[in-house]
Formats: structure tokens, C-alpha cells, sequence
């Protein structure tokens, strides 16, 4: 009985942490809004993505095709990494 309560909270606590994991993603679109004072790069495809503080943005401008490399978790889409497409 003991062993199955453990196997059982064991389970559960694994299930728990996958469920609450960040989920990678990518998108290819263009930029349409730099805000660096919220730190916030918009798309075209309608979505904002937080930028990180330690993320280099001053070779990004509004135009530019990019394919982005994102997190998204609770607070929302965070990105990880940026390509200029040509």
C-alpha cells in the first residue's frame, strides 16, 4: 500500500512538472514594432514577445524579415534567439 502512495505521488509530481514547462516555439514573420522601453518586439503575426535584458536588439529594425526561437510559459512569449532572413 505504501509502495503504490509513492509511485503514485512520484507520478504525479513528474506529470506536474511537465505540464508546467516551458514550450519552445518558432515563427517566421516580420517585425513590425520595436518598443526597447517595455522591451517588447511585435510581428506581423500578431503576437509580442518579451525581450530578455540581455538580448542585443540595435541590428533589428521594423521591416525586417526574422525567423524567431521563443519560450512561452505563464507570463507569456520570451525570446531566445533572433535570425535576420534574407
Amino acid at each position: 500500500m505504501r509502495r503504490s502512495i509513492r509511485l503514485l505521488a512520484a507520478a504525479t509530481a513528474i506529470l506536474g512538472a511537465a505540464l508546467s514547462a516551458a514550450i519552445a516555439g518558432e515563427v517566421e514573420a516580420t517585425i513590425v514594432d520595436i518598443n526597447a522601453d517595455e522591451a517588447k518586439l511585435t510581428l506581423s503575426d500578431g503576437n509580442s514577445y518579451s525581450i530578455p535584458v540581455d538580448f542585443y536588439i540595435d541590428d533589428l529594425k521594423p521591416g525586417m524579415a526574422v525567423l524567431v526561437f521563443f519560450e512561452e510559459d505563464d507570463n507569456g512569449k520570451t525570446l531566445s534567439d533572433v535570425q535576420i532572413q534574407q
